[in-house]
């Protein structure tokens, strides 16, 4: 099959003939037709992540596609069931990946007839992300909740999701306010143009109740955010660098988000979230569709923050580039 794959931390990636595997007991066998992109797919690339990956590597973990093959104990799941999911030890550049239907560090699930296999695969790990953090900050009718970067994928589901639960959301971005409005942001601070915290400070002087950062890399500029929090508010932070100690001291929550590690990270998640794009009650924002031979590139983008919006990559199908 054809893959994207490192021989060593730090390569860009290239696309190799490779074995396909075979799902072993547990397993599913999994033909990738659509990749979803993310930023956590360049840091495990180049050695920046915690997950120490088993080399060579097949990149990517966000995929949707069908199942080729159920082995011994695949539970409900048989062959030709569209499926997504999080591929975590086989990878999803690929034309098929192997993927074990009960794990909570790789779910997967069915796909909805109404929703189609470039949502799904835009959908896991940002999705999921969100869910939990919205579920860690408490989030429901009537929290005041600050999104610090909520264009970006986590960002725009966790808008949608938490205006469904009734809260009031104030959402960071650079430009696309009304984009944001539209999407159930109640108030839009342009970060670019504005001094975000002065500004939260301002309009809500008691403090707010909760914070999502997806935007801060250092523990001072997350530390800033922290000081928008009313006295037991909470925040989260999907690029680790809360001091959590230093803020459960000061009697704020304080959490340091790894998805897989959350009770959100199953197929019951996945489910839930595809189940509302199929009603219309969510909007996965797909950016541009590439193929797969791309995806070097395109890492390489989002690495450098030239890459705006959610990218996938058409792995089978009439767009491959097969």
């Amino acid at each position: 099959m054809k893959a994207i794959t490192i021989e060593k931390t730090g390569e860009r990636g290239e696309l190799r003939n490779v074995p396909s595997g075979q799902a072993q007991p547990g397993e599913v066998l999994v033909r990738v037709s659509v990749a979803g992109v993310n930023p956590v797919d360049w840091k495990i690339r180049d050695g920046r992540s915690a997950q120490a990956p088993k080399l060579p590597l097949t990149l990517g973990q966000d995929f949707a596609g069908t199942v080729e093959t159920a082995a011994a104990n695949a539970g409900d799941f048989v062959a030709g069931d569209r499926v997504f999911g999080v591929a975590r030890a086989h990878g999803s550049y690929a034309e098929f990946t192997s993927v074990p239907v009960a794990s909570h560090d790789s779910p997967i699930g069915k796909i909805p007839n109404r929703v189609s296999d470039e949502e799904a695969a835009a959908l896991p790990t940002p999705g999921l992300t969100a869910l939990a953090s919205l579920d860690l900050l408490h989030v429901n009718h009537g929290t005041t909740l600050l999104i610090n970067g909520a264009a970006g994928a986590v960002g725009a589901i966790a808008t949608q999701l938490a205006h469904q639960r009734g809260a009031y959301v104030i959402g960071t971005v650079k430009g696309k306010t009304e984009e944001m409005r539209g999407l159930g942001a109640d108030e839009v601070i342009d970060s670019g143009a504005t001094d975000v915290i002065a500004a939260v400070k301002q309009k809500h002087p008691a403090g707010i109740d909760a914070v999502l950062d997806m935007v801060s890399h250092d523990k001072t500029s997350a530390m800033r955010y922290a000081t928008v929090l009313r006295k037991g508010g909470a925040i989260v932070s999907t690029t680790h660098v809360l001091d959590t100690a230093a803020l459960v001291r000061e009697g704020y929550e304080a959490t340091n988000i790894t998805m897989s590690q959350t009770p959100q990270s199953s197929r019951e998640g996945l489910e839930y979230l595809a189940s509302l794009i199929a009603d219309g009650k969510l909007q996965v924002r797909i950016g541009r569709e590439l193929p797969l031979r791309e995806a070097p590139r395109v890492l390489d983008e989002t690495k450098s923050g030239a890459l705006s919006g959610k990218t996938v990559l058409r792995v089978t199908g009439p767009s491959s580039g097969e």
